[in-house]
């Protein structure tokens, strides 16, 4: 389910290529100003960007930065972690449910994605779960088939 969700959320960012909040509601520029932070917020930061093609000194980020923001991976992939965790009684279960909502939320706050792509993420959670289960009886008929 894990690895088929990212599967899903890679094909939605190649049809629906769009960048964060944080390029096109805010000034790209102030993020710094708007939200300093504390001790490794500016290290942090360039990590982000860096790993987003997203250079030092880019006079127009938006041009570099990848087309990755909905739906939200972050959210569909937290809600599947959240939901089996509570499926299966895992010990951690409330761990990942409350840094998980507190992440979903930081998505937003910090200007990563759009309240859009976090419903989009949760869409494609619940088509995950909907249309894992098909493919893997699919699956498990076609390797029964296989070894017989």
């Amino acid at each position: 389910i894990i690895v088929y969700g990212f599967c899903l959320s890679y094909i939605g960012y190649i049809l629906v290529p769009a960048i964060g909040p944080r390029f096109t509601l805010h000034n790209y520029e102030m993020n710094n100003i708007e939200m300093p932070g504390i001790l490794i917020t500016n290290f942090l930061r360039m990590v982000v960007n860096n790993a987003e093609s997203v250079p030092a000194g880019t006079i127009n980020p938006a041009a570099f930065v990848q087309r990755d923001c909905f739906p939200s991976g972050h959210t569909q992939m937290t809600l599947l972690v959240i939901f089996l965790s509570m499926k299966f009684k895992s010990r951690v279960r409330w761990f990942f449910a409350i840094n998980g909502v507190l992440l979903i939320f930081a998505t937003v706050y910090l200007r990563y994605h759009y309240v859009a792509d976090l419903i989009g993420g949760f869409v494609f959670m619940l088509f995950t779960f909907w249309s894992g289960k098909y493919i893997y009886g699919w699956w498990s008929k076609e390797k029964a088939e296989i070894s017989n």
